[in-house]
Order: structure tokens, then C-alpha cells, then sequence
């Protein structure tokens, strides 16, 4: 029982949407323009802005020299002190000198110095310029008068605190080396004034760890000299031992024999006594030992040569015994000499330690006079840096000052009215459309296709004038062949039609079909089995029991109401075998079922009936109502199901009901109207819609003045 029909659904159409939502479309329109107005009226202000710039530059831009704690180590730690910077600009304390310092009275009468902080902040835009070392200072505002000063002040203020504070805690730090450098000077001092007291002690003008101990120097030049002492005099008592054993020096030294040779006196006398002696000599030759020449002569050379041995044996004896002096006085001063290095030794060797001592100490307090100068010098290179880098550019630099704005920016009250004019045709527009899309009701016979599985066995439209109820009929006669088609094909006779609920059209649609087949010279009955919610048209049909026997003229009757003790039939068991009895008398045997939604009966009436009709109300049942119908249906399991669409709209403009109706009625083809036609007649409609609304609005407004 399913023949596959074209959709009637009104889907992504603006058109359509508009034509069908006339109302909701200028409701829309007039409500967007009416809340855009104020914003037209506060934003369409003429509003000025301006701007001052500054550089953070990524490196300190040093008086002197650099320093490691204000370099950047990478970009990232460049973007967040901008980032800083940036905080910086709008800190509570920097507006708040700004705005007394500014020549404009920013600070109104009576208001807090914090209100007017957080108002001044809220005014400001300050932002980084992408890819740029610039930051903006910028205000916008309508009161152009007070935008310049303020901006310049806020900025004086910032780059004046900027630079004071770019060495973080200067002031402090500057106190605190200076109080560190007072206390080493006079560390300085005292260690000096120990090293002093212990230099005059040990009789040193300086102390140095590199050239060592000059008492130990001292002590071990003496332990020298006592070695060289002792060297000597054992040089001293051999020299004098050997004289005194050998008679005569070493080789070194002139022999008594040589000092003799070379003695003036003794060779004077030689030469004297030598001449005589070759004068005698010279006398005797010639003569005999006997002649008394030759005697007396012999006598004086023998006289010479023991006076000659006399003196040189006296020399000799004095020559030795002055040798043998100066060994015994050599040696004598070798002793003393080693004995006085022995004793001064000894002496040093007892104040040795206390020496070691206090110049060990001496040497410790250089070291830490020097440690401690050195800290000094630094600490003064630190003093130094903050006197002379603190009053530099620093990070931060004015790069151009704000001037008072001149051209007035922003769209103007013109332009906010024509948006706000574009924003609500937009939104008439949208709504209807959007309304279209949001609304999961069934609209057109092909929406239930997706729960059922088929198509729709027919539908039916909405009768809302002369027009529409002709098509209707017509609509009812296509139904009633199509069961007739089905009718042949199963033989079945007894139909049960059911709303998904209540008032969804299953009693009207069962009385027409039964009208309609009788118009058609079909023998058909409409029987009223909805005990939930009976239909007046049965008013004046015959009562009838389930059960009981039937009455004899049923042939002749065109409808029957079963009776019910409440909202509820009775005996429905034998509900059956009465259709079964009755359809021997009909052709069609057309039953009017409770809402299957809603009534229990429903099911329990629909397993008598071998075929069922739900109707599905267009524009009242969701999809997942349908769905759920469809379930249920499928749980019955009946030979046949339809599905009939009932008061399917059509289309106020067009669309395929609309045109399918009026070629019925004027029997001619309707030629698709082209797009300025279809937007034309959609400006109509809308004015009839604005027409009305005004109407509607006039006779509302009287009324409530009546009733207050």
C-alpha cells in the first residue's frame, strides 16, 4: 500500500520562507532595528583617537658599558618583559601621577582618585606592534580636547619610572654596597694597623708569601756561614798541623826556603860578602896553601861563608817562626769565628717560632687586605655602573609623542543606521529561514518516509478555502483508488484508520473516505470504535455492542458507533469476528481507531483490523513521534500499513502543492514565475503582513487602555 509521491517540504528556500513567515519576518526585522537604534545613537558619536609610540628595544642601550643582568638571553624572555613593559604603562600608581600632571582636568568633581585611575585605564589601548620593537599608547573617545595631554603625561610618567627603575632595586642596592664597601675600608684599615705592629716587631717592611720568611732566610744564611766557618778553621788547624809536623807550607803557599831566596837583606849581603869572596878568590890564585896570603885569605873566605850561613840560618828561623804564627792566628780566628755563628744560631733558633708565627700572620693579613681590596673595587665598579647607567636610555625610549586628533573616525550615526537597517532585513530574513530549518515537524508527505520505510499511501491538504476543499475531494478520490488497488491485490476489506493523536484528522479522513466511496457507488461503512475521543459526526449513528447481533438493515447504514464504558470499548476480544461479519456486507469496512499515541485501545482495536491507515498530521507531528508510530505499527504487525498525510499546507507564492492545486482548478499548466516575479510577490506578502501586524497593534493598544 505505498506509491512513492514528490516532496511538498518547503527545505532551504528564502523565498518560500518568507512568503510562508510573513509576520515572524517583520516581527524580525522591526525588533533588530528597534535594539540597534540605541547603539546607532551611543556608537554613532563622533569618536577620535591618538597615539603615542615607544620603543622597548631588545638590548640596553648602555651610557658606558653592558651587563649581563639586562641582557635577553632569548626572544621569548624579550616578549614577556614587553609583555612587562606593557603592564607597566597602565600600573595604578603611574596613572595616577599622569593624571596630576596632565594640564587638562581629567579628574571630575567629587570623584575618587581610584575611579579615575581605573576610567583613565579603561580609555587607554596599549598594544605591541606585531613584528616591530613599538608599543602603542593610543586612546579613543569623543572629548579630543584631553586625549593628547594625557597620553604624553602618561607616557612621561612611565619612561621617568622606566628608567628609575629599570636596574631593579637600585636605591636599595646602591645603600647596601655602600654600607658593605664603609664596613671592608674599615676592615681594611685594622688589618693594615696589625700588619704594621708585627712589621715593627720583626723589623720587615713588607710581607710577601712568594718570597718566603726573611728570619728563616736569616737563620739559614748562618747555618752557611757556620758551615763555611768550620770549613775554614779545619782548613786552619791542617795547614798549622802540617807546618808544625812538616816544617814547611803546601804548595800553595811560598816555602821558607823561597822566602829566604828572595829576602833584599840577604842577598845584599851575598852580593857584598860574594864580591870579597871573588876578590880573595881571585888573590890566591897563584898561590899555595902555605903562603901566609893563601892562609889569611882562606881564613876571610871562611869568615864569609859562616857570617853567609849565620844570617841566612837567622832568616830561616825568622821566616818560620812568622809562618808558624800566622797559621796558629788563622786558625785561632777560624774558632772564634765559628763559635760566634755557633752562639748567634742558637740565639735565632729560640725566637725562631714566635717569628714564624707573626710572619705567617702578617702574611694571612696581606692575603685577606688584598681579598678584601679586591671586593672593594668591584663593589666600587658596581657603584659606578648605577651612577652612570641608570641616567641612559635603558630599554625603553619615546619614539613620538601624541597629537591632538583632528579627523573624527568611526562609521557615523549615517553609517551605524544603514548597518543597523542591513543587520535587520538580514535578520528578517534569516529568521524565517532559520525557523524552517529548526522545525522538525513533518511538512510534506516524503518526511515519514524516513521512519516508515515507504512512501505515503497518499495526502490530503489543508481545506482553507473553495479552491483547496475541491482538491481535496480530489485528493480523497486518489486515496480511495489507491485502496481499491490495494484492495485487489490482498482482498482486504477492513481498514483501520488512526491519528497519532488526538484531533490529528483519523475521524474526518474515515467519514470522507466512506463518503467518497459511496459518491464512487462503493458500498462502504464508517464504524466509530475511538471510544477516547469520540467525533460528533457519529452522534447520530446506530449504537452497536460488540458482539450482539448485527442489525438487519445493516446493508443500508452508512455508519455504526460500537459502545464503550468510559474512554474504553467493551468486549473488544470478539472486535474481530463483528468486523469480519460486517465486512460481508461492505466492500469497505472503514473503523475510526483511538490516537495510537495516546490510547491503549489503540493497539488492542488495530490487531482486528487486518489493514491500518495512520494519519500523520502535517506541521503538529515531530519526526520522532512518527518514529515512534512506526515502531509501534511494527510491533502489531499487520497484512498492510499506509500512511496518509493530512493538512499538508500549500505554499502561499508557489511551491509544488500550491501548483498542483491550481493547475487542478484552472485545468491549464502553471508556468514557473521567474526570480524578480517571486521576489516581487514576496514584497507584497510581506506588506500585507506589515499592514496587518500595524492593525492588529492599533486595536490591541485601545484595549488595554480600556482595561486599565
Amino acid at each position: 500500500m505505498s506509491t512513492p509521491l514528490p516532496t511538498a517540504g518547503i527545505g532551504i528556500k528564502p523565498l518560500v520562507s518568507l512568503r510562508q513567515h510573513p509576520k515572524l519576518a517583520v516581527i524580525s526585522c522591526v525588533l533588530v532595528l528597534i535594539a540597534s537604534l540605541p547603539m546607532v545613537w551611543i556608537k554613532g558619536v563622533a569618536k577620535f583617537s591618538t597615539e603615542a609610540v615607544v620603543q622597548v628595544a631588545p638590548r640596553y642601550m648602555k651610557t658606558l658599558k653592558d651587563d649581563n643582568e639586562l641582557d635577553f638571553q632569548s626572544n621569548s624572555q624579550y616578549r614577556q618583559f614587553v609583555q612587562q613593559q606593557m603592564s607597566t604603562i597602565v600600573r595604578y600608581d603611574i596613572l595616577s601621577q599622569a593624571i596630576k600632571q596632565a594640564k587638562v582636568p581629567f579628574r571630575q568633581p567629587k570623584e575618587s582618585e581610584q575611579y579615575a585611575v581605573d576610567r583613565l585605564r579603561n580609555m587607554l589601548q596599549v598594544a605591541a606592534v606585531p613584528d616591530t620593537y613599538m608599543v602603542r599608547i593610543g586612546m579613543f573617545g569623543a572629548d579630543k580636547s584631553q586625549m593628547a595631554p594625557l597620553i604624553n603625561s602618561v607616557v612621561a610618567v612611565y619612561l621617568e619610572r622606566a628608567r628609575a627603575e629599570q636596574v631593579f632595586g637600585r636605591d636599595d642596592r646602591i645603600s647596601k654596597l655602600q654600607n658593605r664597601q664603609t664596613d671592608l675600608l674599615k676592615q681594611i684599615d685594622e688589618k693594615s694597623e696589625r700588619r704594621n705592629q708585627i712589621a715593627g716587631e720583626l723589623g720587615v717592611a713588607t710581607f710577601s708569601a712568594e718570597a718566603g720568611n726573611p728570619y728563616d732566610k736569616a737563620i739559614d744564611r748562618l747555618r752557611e756561614a757556620l758551615a763555611e766557618a768550620k770549613i775554614k778553621r779545619f782548613d786552619a788547624d791542617a795547614r798549622e798541623k802540617a807546618f808544625l809536623q812538616h816544617g814547611d807550607t803546601d804548595p800553595n803557599v811560598r816555602s821558607i826556603m823561597e822566602s829566604v831566596a828572595v829576602d833584599p837583606g840577604l842577598n845584599s849581603l851575598k852580593a857584598s860578602l860574594n864580591n870579597r869572596r871573588a876578590t880573595l878568590v881571585s888573590g890566591m890564585a897563584g898561590l899555595t896553601p902555605k903562603h901566609p896570603g893563601y892562609e889569611q885569605n882562606q881564613i876571610e873566605l871562611n869568615d864569609i861563608d859562616r857570617e853567609l850561613n849565620k844570617q841566612t840560618d837567622k832568616l830561616t828561623s825568622s821566616v818560620r817562626r812568622n809562618l808558624e804564627s800566622r797559621f796558629a792566628t788563622a786558625s785561632a780566628q777560624a774558632k772564634q769565628l765559628e763559635a760566634q755563628l755557633q752562639a748567634e744560631l742558637a740565639e735565632q733558633e729560640k725566637s725562631r717560632g714566635h717569628y714564624a708565627t707573626l710572619f705567617k700572620e702578617a702574611n694571612d693579613i696581606s692575603g685577606q687586605i688584598e681579598q678584601t681590596r679586591k671586593e672593594v673595587e668591584s663593589i666600587q665598579d658596581r657603584l659606578n655602573f648605577f651612577a652612570g647607567e641608570t641616567s641612559s636610555l635603558g630599554f625603553v625610549r619615546l619614539v613620538s609623542a601624541a597629537l591632538p586628533p583632528e579627523i573624527p573616525q568611526g562609521p557615523g550615526r549615517k553609517k551605524l543606521l544603514l548597518m543597523a537597517i542591513a543587520a535587520a532585513l538580514a535578520a528578517g530574513l534569516l529568521v524565517p529561514i532559520l525557523r524552517d530549518l529548526l522545525d522538525r515537524t513533518i511538512h510534506a508527505p516524503n518526511d515519514v518516509i524516513g521512519s516508515f520505510g515507504f512512501a505515503p499511501v497518499g495526502w490530503l491538504i489543508r481545506s482553507q478555502d473553495p479552491d483547496s476543499a475541491s482538491f481535496l475531494e480530489d485528493q480523497l478520490r486518489r486515496l480511495a483508488s489507491a485502496l481499491i488497488r490495494d484492495q485487489d491485490r490482498t482482498q482486504i476489506r477492513i481498514f483501520g484508520v488512526t491519528a497519532l493523536q488526538p484531533g490529528g484528522g483519523g475521524s474526518m479522513l474515515t467519514q470522507k473516505l466512506m463518503q467518497t466511496f459511496q459518491q464512487m457507488g462503493i458500498s462502504a461503512i464508517a464504524i466509530d470504535a475511538n471510544a477516547f475521543n469520540r467525533d460528533p459526526y457519529f452522534d447520530q449513528s446506530r449504537l452497536h455492542t460488540i458482539g450482539a447481533a448485527l442489525p438487519d438493515d445493516l446493508a443500508s447504514l452508512s455508519s455504526l458507533r460500537f459502545t464503550a464504558e468510559g474512554r474504553h470499548l467493551q468486549a473488544i476480544d470478539q472486535l474481530g469476528q463483528t468486523l469480519q461479519d460486517i465486512a460481508r456486507s461492505f466492500r469497505f469496512v472503514l473503523l475510526d481507531v483511538p490516537p495510537l499515541l495516546v490510547s491503549g485501545d489503540a493497539e488492542l482495536t488495530l490487531r482486528a483490523t487486518p489493514a491500518i491507515l495512520a494519519v500523520v498530521e502535517a506541521e503538529a507531528q515531530s519526526r520522532g513521534e512518527v518514529a515512534r508510530a512506526a515502531r509501534l505499527l511494527q510491533g502489531i504487525d499487520p497484512a498492510s500499513i499506509g500512511v496518509v498525510v493530512n493538512q499538508v499546507r500549500p505554499l502561499d507564492g508557489g511551491g509544488y502543492v500550491r501548483d498542483l492545486m491550481t493547475e487542478f482548478i484552472e485545468g491549464r499548466k502553471v508556468n514557473k514565475p521567474n526570480l524578480a516575479a517571486q521576489i516581487w510577490l514576496t514584497a507584497k506578502i510581506i506588506a500585507n503582513a506589515s499592514k496587518n501586524l500595524t492593525q492588529d497593534l492599533v486595536r490591541v493598544l485601545p484595549l488595554r487602555r480600556v482595561q486599565k
